[in-house]
């Protein structure tokens, strides 16, 4: 009776601890998804005020994305296709007419929404000002290795590899957010315009 009582209590903290790491990872998602869409909008209102053409504005990431899909750069939306898509940025088969054909589709100049690292802040607020991500978690390790790659150069470097070895600190079913994936079309789309 109490191995069975013993059992049941285990079971129950086991589920609980489980729980609840699940519901911190989905405040952590949502803090970070906040923190992303407000340095958007203040992009949006700052540089683009009163200019119309507000949803290519608040998706230009997912259209921008779409764009390499569509063109065959971007083979997936995966951690494997992005990390085949910087590959193809470094050997310069992604080329400024790229942008360029995009600018024109899309009927204005985005290039100020593509900010480069203005995304890192959120993960910084995540680690230090927040404390909801511990130093030794995805996030940290990440933001040190986008660091890294920041500090040494940048795709055209010796050093580019650092960008993907930071890419696979970020978990493949967080990948699958948008808001993951943005500071790579960041990247991507200052490279080569």
């Amino acid at each position: 009776m109490k191995k069975t009582l013993f059992i049941i209590i285990m079971t129950a903290f086991v589920s609980s601890c489980g729980s609840s790491k699940i519901e911190k990872e989905g405040i952590v998602d949502e803090k970070f998804t906040l923190c992303s869409d407000l340095k958007y909008d203040r992009l949006i209102t700052e540089f683009y005020p009163n200019e119309g053409k507000t949803i290519l504005k608040k998706n230009i990431h997912s259209l921008f994305e779409n764009f390499l899909l569509k063109q065959g750069y971007l083979t997936e939306i995966s951690k494997a296709g992005y990390e085949d898509l910087l590959e193809k940025v470094k050997r310069g088969e992604v080329s400024e007419k790229s942008t360029e054909q995009f600018r024109e589709e899309l009927d204005f100049d985005p290039s100020l929404l593509f900010p480069s690292s203005t995304f890192m802040s959120c993960y910084t607020m995540l680690i230090e000002e927040f404390k909801l991500v511990n130093e030794k978690g995805w996030h940290s390790q990440f933001r040190d290795a986008y660091w890294k790659f920041e500090a040494n150069g940048d795709l055209d470097s010796d050093n580019s590899n650092q960008i993907e070895k930071a890419l696979q600190l970020i978990p493949e079913e967080k990948f699958k957010e948008i808001e993951y994936r943005k500071l790579f079309l960041d990247l991507i789309y200052m490279h080569v315009r």
